[in-house]
């Protein structure tokens, strides 16, 4: 069918036997008819082949019902599970999503939600590196747009997320519980995600508060590869670690394939966990040990509070709970068999809408192989 030949409201008027602007409230005002009308213009409609022109509509109402979702990647299974559930609760509202990915680029960054904007999307959901002093953010208080971020977390912002450095110290805890006091935290680059660097700092946290060692932190370049030499670096050290904690799911599933290349067996020589819970977690062999968060009810939360927002009743932050999840990819060490374990997989935090406290100073133990 071509552009010409598309049946037009006239046409659907006639044959459905009511006035073109009755045709017209069909599609841009259904609750203005009766369920017969609406029902007849509808199937009229469908037998023609008519789709209403939502640019048009968007055009004369001012409104183009379209909400910005940026995100660092959907590599990451987290991102892709937030994206479905910002999509269904937009869609519930009759609204539809523009994505858009950074790669973790700060840069790409700024550039991603500008052309976002220049889509006229009315709202910004967002992930960004840091909400802190973050140049994306003050362009878009600066326009008047509203947004919501998504996992992260700040004072100042609307968010919805998990109180990352909690979950991350009830990990730890469940560790040492198992009898592991030797624990090295894996992560990206902290500069370009506060939630590793919240969760890093939880365990630094919690580690203090046991009275453990402090934990060893092993950066490497990306936040979802693992670097071979470099883990083979870090387990070379005279006193080993007997956990590997890594900042996110992806990066452990890579973590223990690099380990097993060079026949490092997990849990029986080294024990790894993860963060986010992502569902093929439970399909690996062994199957991995994470902190679970609901990222399909952070997007849909998001978006609800920014919908709220768009409607003028801005809603407050929101920390959903987590739960933690040890697979059998964590074990107790084979120095701490016999020590006692605690209960590993019923912890759960509690969602509090109460300001973030400013992060405790912690002396961070970086580790930088030769």
């Amino acid at each position: 069918m071509t552009l010409s030949s598309r049946p037009s409201l006239i046409q659907i008027a006639e044959q459905a036997g009511v006035s073109p602007a009755t045709v017209s409230r069909a599609f841009n005002r259904p609750e203005l008819l009766s369920e017969a009308t609406r029902t007849r213009i509808l199937e009229t409609a469908n037998r023609l082949g008519f789709r209403p022109n939502r640019v048009g509509a968007s055009l004369r109402s001012g409104s183009t019902k379209t909400l910005g979702l940026l995100l660092p990647t959907l590599a990451n299974p987290v991102f892709a599970a937030c994206f479905e559930g910002a999509e269904a609760a937009a869609r519930g509202a009759g609204y539809s999503v523009m994505l858009a990915t950074t790669g973790y680029d700060r840069q790409r960054e700024q550039a991603a939600a500008r052309h976002l904007l220049e889509h006229q999307v009315e709202g910004l959901m967002l992930t960004v590196a840091d909400p802190a002093a973050n140049a994306t953010l003050n362009e878009l208080e600066a326009d008047g747009v509203p947004f919501v971020l998504a996992y992260n977390e700040s004072t100042t912002h609307p968010f919805v997320s998990v109180d990352n450095h909690a979950a991350a110290g009830d990990m730890l805890e469940q560790l040492v519980g198992l009898g592991h006091r030797r624990v090295a935290f894996v992560s990206g680059p902290l500069a370009d995600s506060d939630r590793a660097a919240r969760r890093l700092e939880g365990v630094l946290t919690r580690a203090a508060d046991l009275r453990i060692p402090t934990p060893v932190h092993l950066s490497l370049a990306t936040h979802t590869a693992a670097e071979r030499t470099r883990l083979q670096s870090l387990l070379s050290m005279p006193h080993p670690p007997s956990v590997l904690f890594c900042s996110n799911d992806l990066l452990a599933a890579a973590v223990i394939a690099e380990l097993a290349t060079v026949g490092i067996r997990v849990p029986r020589d080294l024990a790894v966990c993860g963060f986010d819970g992502v569902a093929f977690g439970a399909l690996m062999v062994p199957s991995l040990a994470s902190v679970y968060q609901p990222s399909g009810e952070i997007g849909h939360a998001a978006c609800r509070l920014l919908l709220d927002a768009l409607a003028g009743q801005p809603g407050t932050s929101r920390q959903l709970p987590h739960r933690l999840w040890l697979g059998g990819s964590v074990t107790a060490p084979h120095d701490s068999l016999t020590e006692p374990a605690l209960t590993p997989d019923t912890t759960t935090t509690h969602p509090t809408t109460a300001p973030l406290p400013a992060p405790e100073p912690a002396l961070i133990r970086r580790f930088t192989p030769c």
